[in-house]
């Protein structure tokens, strides 16, 4: 593992994005970009729970089984420069342990790329007895926040959905076994609603940043150089703070 993460432990609640954000970086020049994340951050979660409501409503409950981190073994999710910003900032106002952990990863700079291994999993994936937690999850990525509780388009431009096979959810055959894909009214019989759909999201996170849409790596090389990134806007912040003080003191001298 590159971070000792099993020490972490990770609260599943709604992010308030006033309390994700370190106070000085509220003069920082990374501000504006990092509240504009959090704000899809914030959709999305309202979104995913109307619809897991109304799911709830038709007997169908779409629930994550207690611990399962299925999601996360052989997978590490390549991110875009903003949401990269946006966990650096978190890191360093929320878990100061972990930040350091991260910012001591390799990087590319220091050598060969991460190998793309199928049995590498998520770095933010630890375990605690018989459960799996994800150490970021208030500041997880927007991968992590859609895979299971989003839909897609298909090729007629409507929304299709197949429920993630380790969910156990009535009507639907067991946990492990093939699924089929829902859409139209199959869907809506289901499921009550369609679900939000990921592409919408992902279509904000880039418009945030359009000249680094082509920008996506790896969560192992992305985020140490986001929280040198974001560390900087923080010193310069501060600073300048600093100095807007000294000069409210000399005036009043």
């Amino acid at each position: 593992m590159y971070a000792n993460i099993d020490s972490v432990r990770a609260t599943r609640t709604v992010m308030c994005i006033s309390d994700t954000l370190p106070s000085t970086l509220r003069e920082s020049s990374l501000e504006t970009a990092i509240l504009k994340v959090g704000a899809v951050y914030d959709r999305i979660e309202r979104d995913q729970r109307a619809f897991l409501e109304k799911a709830a409503t038709h007997d169908s409950p779409l629930v994550c089984p207690l611990g399962c981190g299925a999601c996360c073994r052989s997978f590490v999710p390549d991110i875009l420069p903003a949401e990269a910003s946006f966990t650096a900032a978190w890191l360093l106002a929320r878990s100061s342990f972990l930040a350091e952990q991260v910012a001591a990863w390799p990087s590319a700079r220091m050598g060969p790329a991460y190998p793309r291994s199928a049995t590498l999993c998520c770095p933010f994936l630890g375990k605690t007895g018989n459960e799996e937690r994800c150490a970021i999850y208030p500041a997880r990525f927007l991968i992590c926040r859609l895979f299971g509780m989003a839909g897609i388009r298909d090729k007629k431009g409507h929304t299709a959905f197949r429920p993630c096979t380790h969910m156990p959810v009535a009507g639907f055959p067991s946990p492990g076994e093939e699924r089929a894909q829902l859409f139209g009214i199959s869907l809506l019989d289901a499921l009550g609603a369609a679900p939000p759909v990921m592409a919408d999201y992902a279509v904000e996170i880039l418009s945030l940043s359009p000249s680094e849409s082509g920008k996506r790596e790896s969560v192992l090389e992305a985020l140490p150089s986001a929280l040198e990134r974001v560390g900087l806007a923080l010193s310069l912040a501060k600073g300048s703070a600093d100095l807007t003080y000294s000069m409210q003191d000399e005036r009043e001298e």
